[in-house]
């Protein structure tokens, strides 16, 4: 799988560069390719693994918007709670099905590192990607069937 970053805000794409990033709207060429992006994380700090790799729950039956065919993702950075430090902490948690960016949750120090996502679009799977001001991007997949 290739990996591409725009060099502006930090989004991962998949398979490709987009014309144009849909997080910070910058053109295609703001990315650069680094299909080593999440290795390279856990090499820069092993033991970080357990405050990193995002923690997902999928609930079929949405609680919030149940009138609809709505799945919620529920995300927790960690299975050890992330520190939220002034320096270091989660800046953003992105979602994905199939690869396909959905939406971003943005985070700072004044809040846990986690979040809700409340899907309405169809997919097989789940990818969280998250980055840390201090230890780079870090994923997790799981199983929307």
């Amino acid at each position: 799988m290739t990996i591409f970053v725009c060099s502006i805000c930090g989004h991962v794409e998949f398979n490709g560069a987009p014309d144009i990033c849909p997080v910070c709207h910058m053109p295609k060429d703001k990315f650069k390719q680094n299909d080593n992006l999440f290795i390279e994380a856990e090499e820069k700090s092993k033991e970080a693994a357990i405050k990193h790799i995002p923690s997902i729950t999928i609930n079929k039956q949405c609680g919030l918007i149940p009138e609809s065919s709505c799945t919620d993702v529920m995300v927790r950075i960690g299975k050890m709670l992330h520190p939220m430090e002034e320096k270091h902490y989660i800046a953003f948690i992105d979602c994905y099905v199939d690869h396909a960016f959905v939406s971003r949750v943005y985070c700072s120090s004044k809040v846990y590192a986690a979040g809700c996502f409340h899907l309405k679009a169809p997919g097989s799977t789940v990818t969280i990607v998250e980055f840390c001001t201090v230890h780079g991007h870090w994923m997790a997949e799981a199983s929307l069937v």
